[in-house]
C-alpha cells in the first residue's frame, strides 16, 4: 500500500466499505493525519466504476460545508483510483443508535437540522448524495456534531449546465444506493432529484427517533416492495414521548410521492428549526412552577406591578417630604437663634465695655432660663467673646470655658450660622446652631442652641403612614379589579377549551353559539368554521369508503367533495336492493333519512354553549 500511494504515508486499514477500503495516512507535505479511500480491486478493473468513482468524488470535493466532510485530493496511482479525505474522529450513527437504541428529541433535532442543512448546500450546487444511510453519517465525540461521507456514488445533476453530457455516465433506470434507505423512485430506477436524499434522511430520523428500521424487510425484494407500498409502523406506537410536531415532519419526509415531500433542505431546515423552539418552549413550561389559573397569575402580576410602582412613588414623595421638612426645620432654627443672638447683644456688648468685676450677666441668664421653656430646646449656651459660657441651660456650664461638640454632622453653614446634627441621649435626633453675636461689624460672643427634631419626625411619620395606607387602597382595587376581569376573561377561554376537548373527541356536531362583538367573537366563528370544514372533510372519507360497498356511487377523486345528499341516496338504494331480493311486498318503512338533496333537521342543544348543527350518520348494515 506505501507504494500504491507514493505521496501519503499509509498506516492502518480503518473501514472497509462497499466498494472501497479505508486506510488512515498521513501526508508528510503538511504533516496532517487524514483518511485514504482506495477503490476495490473488483470494481477498479471495471473502467465505467472507476471513472464514475473519481467523477462523483471530485465533484462531492467541491462541497465545503461544516457537516460534509471535506476532500483534500483525488487521484489515481497505479490503476487504483484514491480519495484523500478529513481523518474523523468519532463513531458511525448506525453503531450508536445500535449500541444506545433511540436517541433523545434533542439529539434528533441537532443531528436533523445538520443533516438537513447539508443536504440543502449540496443540492443547491447539484450534487445528490443518493446514500443517505446512518453508516455514512459520522457523530462526532460531543454526541451532536455530524459529518456526512461517501459521496461516491453521488449524482451531479446535469441540468445546471456546468457538466458535459459525456461526463454523465449513470444511467437512469440503473440502482445505486442501500436498499433499506432508498426513495420509492430511486428503488423503481426513475430519475431522481433531492427530494430523494430527503426521503433517505426520514428513514434514518425514523430509525434515530424508534431504534427501529423503517422498512424491515430481510431481501431487496421485500425492501422494494416495503419501500414503495407499505408505510412504516406509527412513531407515536414505538416512541411515544416524541413530539407531534417531529412525527409530522418524519412522516412527510416518507411521503411516497416526492412532490408530498418538503420541497429542499430549507424548507426542513425551517421546519426542524421551528420544531426545537417548540420543544425548548415547552421544556421550559415543565420546568415552570406549580400551574395556577389564570386570574391568580394576572392578579399576581399586576399586583407585584403595582405595589413595584407605588413603592417607588410612595419613595419619593417621603425622600421629597423629608428633604423639605428639614429645610423647614433648619429655616425655624436659623431664625429662633438670630432671635436669641439679637436679644443678648445688647448685654454682651455692654459687658465688653465694662471691667470684669462690673459685668452683669443675670439678664442674659434670665433670658435663656425663660427661652429654654420651649419644649423643642435641647440645649442652649450664651458665650462671650472670651469664650467663656454666660448662659445655659445647664448651670454646671456657666463661667466655664466654651467646649464646641466634635461629634456632630455637618449639614449646612449659612454666612455666619453653621448647622450640624447630633443624638442626644435623652432627646434624640437634633439640629445644632451655632451663630456670632454680632454689633456694629465686630464679635461679641457667640449662641449656641440645639433643637429636638421630634416634631420633623412625627410629621414625617405621619406622611408615610398616610402614603402607605393609600397604597394599600390602591393595590386592593388594583387587584381586585384585575380579578374580576381576568375572571370574565376566563370564561369564554373555558367554552372554547370544552368546545376543543369534545372535537378532539370526534364531536363537531355542534358549534359555539354566542352574541359576542369582541375577539373571542371572532375566536368562537373561527372555531365554528374549522369544526364545519373538519365534519366536511369526514363526510367526504365517508364518500369515499361507499364507494367500494355500492357500485352505483359515482367514482370519486380524493380532492373530490362528496355531498351528504349523494350519501343519502346511496343509502336508499341500498335498502331498496335489500327489500327486492327479501320479496318484501310491502310499503317500506318510513325512517329519519332524509332525502337526496335535503338537509337533515337540526338537533336541539344539548348545552347552553352549544348549537348542534346535525347528528351523526348513522353506520349502514351494508357499508
Amino acid at each position: 500500500m506505501l507504494d500504491l500511494v507514493g505521496r501519503f504515508q499509509v498506516q492502518e486499514q480503518i473501514g472497509e466499505g462497499a466498494m472501497a477500503d479505508v486506510y488512515r495516512a498521513n501526508d508528510p507535505s503538511i504533516r496532517r493525519a487524514l483518511a485514504i479511500k482506495v477503490l476495490k480491486d473488483q470494481y477498479r478493473e471495471n473502467t465505467e466504476y472507476a471513472s464514475r468513482f473519481l467523477r462523483e468524488a471530485k465533484a462531492a470535493g467541491a462541497l465545503s460545508h461544516p457537516n460534509i466532510v471535506t476532500i483534500y485530493d483525488v487521484g489515481e496511482v497505479d490503476g487504483y483510483p484514491y480519495i484523500a479525505m478529513e481523518l474523523l474522529d468519532g463513531e458511525p450513527l448506525n453503531e450508536v443508535i445500535s449500541r444506545t437504541g433511540r436517541l433523545t428529541t434533542e439529539q434528533v433535532l441537532t443531528i436533523s437540522q445538520q443533516l438537513a442543512d447539508a443536504l440543502r448546500y449540496a443540492h443547491s450546487l447539484g450534487v445528490i448524495h443518493r446514500d443517505i444511510k446512518p453508516s455514512n453519517i459520522m457523530l462526532g465525540r460531543d454526541g451532536v456534531s455530524i459529518k456526512i461521507l461517501d459521496f461516491g456514488i453521488a449524482r451531479v445533476a446535469p441540468s445546471d449546465g456546468l457538466i458535459e453530457a459525456e461526463h454523465v455516465k449513470t444511467q437512469i433506470g440503473q440502482v445505486l444506493g442501500t436498499p433499506r434507505y432508498m426513495s420509492p423512485e430511486q428503488a423503481f430506477g426513475r430519475e431522481i432529484d433531492g427530494r430523494s436524499d430527503l426521503f433517505s434522511l426520514g428513514v434514518v430520523m425514523y430509525e434515530m427517533i424508534t431504534g427501529q428500521r423503517a422498512f424491515g424487510g430481510g431481501s431487496a425484494a421485500t425492501l422494494a416492495l416495503q419501500i414503495t407500498q407499505d408505510e412504516p409502523a406509527p412513531i407515536g406506537a414505538l416512541a411515544p414521548e416524541s413530539p407531534r410536531g417531529l412525527q409530522f415532519i418524519v412522516n412527510k419526509l416518507l411521503s411516497k410521492r416526492p412532490d408530498r415531500r418538503f420541497a429542499d433542505g430549507a424548507q426542513l431546515v425551517s421546519a426542524l428549526r421551528r420544531e426545537q423552539n417548540v420543544l425548548e418552549a415547552v421544556k421550559a413550561e415543565a420546568t415552570a412552577k406549580r400551574y395556577l389559573p389564570l386570574q391568580i397569575r394576572l392578579t399576581l402580576l399586576m399586583g407585584v406591578v403595582t405595589a413595584a410602582v407605588l413603592a417607588l412613588a410612595v419613595g419619593f414623595v417621603v425622600a421629597k417630604q423629608n428633604q423639605a421638612l428639614r429645610r423647614t426645620a433648619i429655616t425655624s432654627g436659623a431664625a429662633m437663634t438670630e432671635f436669641v443672638a439679637t436679644n443678648v447683644a445688647l448685654t454682651a456688648v455692654d459687658n465688653a465695655t465694662l471691667p470684669a468685676a462690673k459685668r452683669d450677666w443675670l439678664p442674659v441668664q434670665a433670658f435663656v432660663k425663660a427661652a429654654s421653656a420651649d419644649k423643642n430646646i435641647v440645649g442652649m449656651a450664651v458665650v462671650d467673646a472670651d469664650g467663656i459660657v454666660r448662659g445655659a441651660t445647664d448651670a454646671r456650664l456657666i463661667d466655664k470655658r466654651y467646649r464646641p461638640s466634635i461629634n456632630d454632622h455637618p449639614e449646612t453653614t449659612l454666612d455666619d450660622l453653621r448647622v450640624t446634627s447630633f443624638n442626644d441621649p435623652n432627646a434624640g435626633d437634633a439640629f445644632r446652631f451655632v451663630k456670632s453675636i454680632n454689633y456694629a461689624g465686630r464679635s461679641f460672643g457667640k449662641v449656641d442652641l440645639s433643637l429636638s427634631r421630634r416634631d420633623l419626625e412625627s410629621a414625617a411619620g405621619l406622611t408615610r403612614g398616610l402614603m402607605f395606607t393609600l397604597a394599600l387602597v390602591v393595590l386592593g382595587v388594583v387587584a381586585g379589579a384585575t380579578y374580576m376581569v381576568t375572571r370574565m376573561l376566563a370564561k369564554p377561554l373555558l367554552r372554547l377549551r370544552r368546545a376543543l376537548d369534545d372535537g378532539a373527541a370526534g364531536d363537531l356536531n355542534f358549534r359555539i353559539s354566542h352574541h359576542r362583538g369582541d375577539e373571542f367573537g371572532e375566536l368562537f366563528d373561527a372555531f365554528n368554521t374549522f369544526s364545519a370544514r373538519m365534519q366536511e372533510r369526514l363526510e367526504n372519507v365517508e364518500a369515499i369508503a361507499l364507494q367500494h360497498t355500492d357500485p352505483d356511487v359515482p367514482q370519486l377523486g380524493v380532492a373530490a367533495t362528496a355531498s351528504k345528499a349523494a350519501i343519502n341516496a346511496s343509502k336508499e338504494k341500498q335498502k331498496s336492493r335489500a327489500m327486492r331480493k327479501s320479496d318484501v311486498a310491502e310499503e317500506p318503512e318510513v325512517t329519519a333519512e332524509p332525502r337526496a338533496g335535503e338537509e337533515p333537521a337540526p338537533a336541539a342543544a344539548a348545552d347552553e354553549d352549544r348549537t348542534m348543527i346535525r347528528p351523526h350518520l348513522p353506520q349502514d348494515a351494508g357499508s
